[in-house]
Order: structure tokens, then C-alpha cells, then sequence
């Protein structure tokens, strides 16, 4: 989750030295932007992507609209059935243990719906990230913000073109979805062989609210996805075109900590024999990414790029320099 700390005054975590700007990071934002406007570019959307908007922010996104995020969904479902053990931020096993307490996956499905989306909106980054135009977006999130964000981006072009107020709220986004499904006897719907902005492909690859069996989230699902992730097409959870894109377009992750353990798998079950020279640019916006993941990752194995940044920060400068113009609040 995002730090209200400001970028300027981030330390070393292994020590006191103070954070020094990365000079790489104009170079990063401008390539990733060139490739979004070749619409070459994956967009990986994980949980913290909802983080509140930092104190002293001009952009508005109070907790109050965002969804928990990752332990804090954790914890609040650990003190609705009493969960036992110490380790309450484990959200897969505190899931598991809702889900076996009130013996119904209903009702923890319906306790997830009401957490990450009854109630919740898109903030302005997400917006920003859904007008800039992606053509295949990944997200291991439950909820169905990134698909409003989408209407809100349609809404706003239906406005520009000259459509009236009432005109533009009918207007909806077009777009592809695939959702997650733990059976292996369930094809899965695949991107188009050349993804388009105009209608992008969004695959909920954990689930969706209103497919209640979709839904990754206990120690079991967890298992179950990894054996699914064997699978052969057309019934891998990954469509061939997405893997073929996953291959040869850079990738971005925003809201990960790549200390995830369940992060890290998907990533290398998705890069799965592929050398390290074939693996295209992958970047990674975490404020303060974790040591022995870095040294591994980025400077041993050479996976990922860290971009630390404050995502309330990183997406601003880059829907600039994909745009020309200042993200809207």
C-alpha cells in the first residue's frame, strides 16, 4: 500500500541514507509512454492501486471510497469470525477460516463483494489509467472499478465529441472481459490476435464479484489456480494471444509488492522457461520494494525494473507523457 510519506523524504530501509531521485526515471516514463501510444503495453492491476490519495495531494480519494486493501480486507474479515491465530494479515488464511466457520462460500464471497466493491469508486489514478488506453489489462482484483473507470473514460470522449450531459451518462465502455474459472472444463475467452484500445481485453485472472465461483482468495483457491495454470488451451486460465503478448510487450505492475509470494509465482509461471534475454521490459511501480527481491529480481536475475515512486505520483507523470496534459482531478 501507498505511503502518505512524501517521495522526497523516503529513507534507505537498511539504513538512514536519504532517497536520491533515480536519474533513469524520465527515460523509464518516456519509454513506457511511447510504447502505451504504439498500444504495446500491458497494464498488471493489483490492490493497492486503491490507496488513498496522500496527505497534502491536490487529487481527492479519501478511505472512505477506497476498497481495503490486502491485509486490511484481512484484518476485517479476521475480526468478523474470530479468526484465532496471530498471523490475522495472512488473507488467505484468515478466508479459509471464514469460509469453513460459517460453513457457506457464500457468505464469505458476499463479505468480499461488500468489502472491495458495494459502495467504492474509481480514484482519479485509476481513471487516469483507464483513459490512457491499454490494450490488454491483467488484475487480480475482485472488484469492478477498472470497469467503471472504463464508462467514466467512454463518458468523458461521448462529452469531448459533443454529446450532451444526459447523452454521455447512457454512453459505456466497449470492451472484452475473461474471468477466472477454477474448472478445467471451462474455455477460456481470449484477447483478439491484435488487441485494440478502442476495445480492450480485461482479464480478472483471481475472479470477479458477480461470478461468486471465480473467486481466488483461500490457501485451497490458491492451490487450485496453480494446478489450472497446467492446463492446456483453450482452457489455461491465460488465453494464447495473451501469452503470445505477455512474450513481446512490456509489462507494467501497479498496486504489487513483489514480496507477495503469489505475485512472484504467477509472474514466473507466466515467464516459465523463458531466458532471461526474452523476458521484454517489465516495470514495477513500488515505493519501496523489498531488498532480497530486489537484488534478486532486478539486479541478479534481471525480471523487473523497480520504478520507486508513490503511485499518486508515478501515474500523473505518466498519463503527461502519454497525453501532453495534466491528469484531471
Amino acid at each position: 500500500m501507498a505511503s502518505a510519506e512524501s517521495d522526497s523524504t523516503k529513507s534507505n530501509p537498511l539504513g538512514s541514507t536519504p532517497f536520491i531521485e533515480d536519474p533513469s526515471y524520465p527515460k523509464d516514463i518516456q519509454y513506457i509512454a511511447e510504447r502505451i501510444n504504439n498500444r504495446q503495453c500491458i497494464l498488471f492491476l493489483g490492490s493497492a492501486i486503491h490507496a488513498p490519495a496522500p496527505e497534502g495531494s491536490k487529487y481527492d480519494y479519501p478511505s472512505s471510497k477506497c476498497p481495503p486493501i490486502g491485509s486490511q480486507l484481512s484484518k476485517q474479515l479476521a475480526g468478523q469470525c474470530d479468526y484465532p491465530g496471530e498471523d490475522w494479515w495472512n488473507l488467505q488464511r484468515v478466508a479459509w477460516f471464514f469460509e469453513r466457520k460459517n460453513v457457506f462460500r457464500s457468505m464469505l464471497v458476499d463479505e468480499i463483494k461488500e468489502a472491495v466493491h458495494t459502495g467504492r469508486c474509481p480514484s482519479p489514478v485509476l481513471r487516469g489509467l483507464a483513459s490512457i488506453g491499454f490494450p490488454i489489462v491483467i488484475t487480480t482484483n475482485y472488484d469492478q472499478l477498472y470497469e467503471q473507470a472504463l464508462d467514466l473514460a467512454a463518458q468523458e470522449k461521448a462529452l469531448a465529441a459533443g454529446k450532451s450531459a444526459d447523452e454521455a451518462k447512457k454512453v459505456t465502455a466497449n470492451y472484452d472481459k475473461c474471468v477466472y474459472s477454477q474448472s478445467s472444463n471451462v474455455r477460456t475467452k481470449d484477447c483478439m490476435v491484435e488487441p485494440s484500445v478502442e476495445r480492450p481485453y480485461l482479464l480478472k485472472i483471481h475472479g470477479d464479484v458477480d461470478h461468486p465461483e471465480s473467486i481466488v482468495v483461500t490457501d485451497e483457491d490458491y492451490i487450485q489456480f496453480v494446478l489450472r495454470m497446467g492446463d492446456k488451451h483453450p482452457y489455461h486460465p491465460v488465453g494464447k494471444n495473451v501469452l503470445t503478448h505477455l512474450i513481446k510487450w512490456p509489462t507494467l505492475f501497479i498496486g504489487y509488492r513483489l514480496s507477495d509470494y503469489n505475485l512472484r509465482l504467477l509472474f514466473k509461471t507466466l515467464r516459465w522457461k523463458m531466458d532471461a534475454a526474452q523476458i521484454p521490459p517489465t516495470y514495477a511501480v513500488d515505493r519501496d520494494p523489498d531488498v532480497l527481491i530486489r537484488d534478486v529480481w532486478e539486479k541478479e536475475r534481471r525480471y523487473i525494473r523497480f520504478i520507486e515512486k508513490n503511485l499518486w505520483n508515478f501515474v500523473p507523470d505518466l498519463y503527461q507523457a502519454v497525453t501532453g496534459k495534466e491528469m484531471p482531478l
